[in-house]
């Protein structure tokens, strides 16, 4: 098969095997068997029974398809302030992005012990 839909994916059945998986992620069945036996695959689990190699379908559908992201994302709402404060400058104009006013007055202060 040469190109492999979500519904052909899913018709495998519960588990599949290695040369389909390869199939499925266009690689040699040799580079998975050899990856699976150096513990180096980490895409989807892998079940040993015996000496059969099976791969979970529904992890290759998670690989493959990844759920859809929530369309109504909430923005975090900032806090009243979250500007950077400088020790040396305080200002006494509203800040524009956030319409506080410092309680200093704009004046250039020295750093402790310079």
């Amino acid at each position: 098969m040469s190109a492999w839909t979500r519904a052909a994916i899913e018709a495998l059945g519960p588990v599949t095997d290695v040369p389909t998986v390869a199939s499925i992620l266009l690689v040699n069945k040799d580079t998975v068997y050899a990856q699976i036996r150096r513990g180096e695959w980490t895409a989807t689990r892998v079940l040993t029974l015996g000496r059969k190699i099976k791969i979970p379908t529904r992890d290759l559908i998670a690989l493959l398809y990844a759920p859809e992201p929530d369309s109504q994302v909430t923005p975090a709402v900032p806090a009243q302030c979250q500007h950077g404060t400088s020790v040396q400058v305080a200002d006494v104009e509203p800040h524009t992005s956030c319409g506080c006013t410092p309680a200093d007055s704009a004046v250039i202060r020295p750093l402790r012990g310079a």
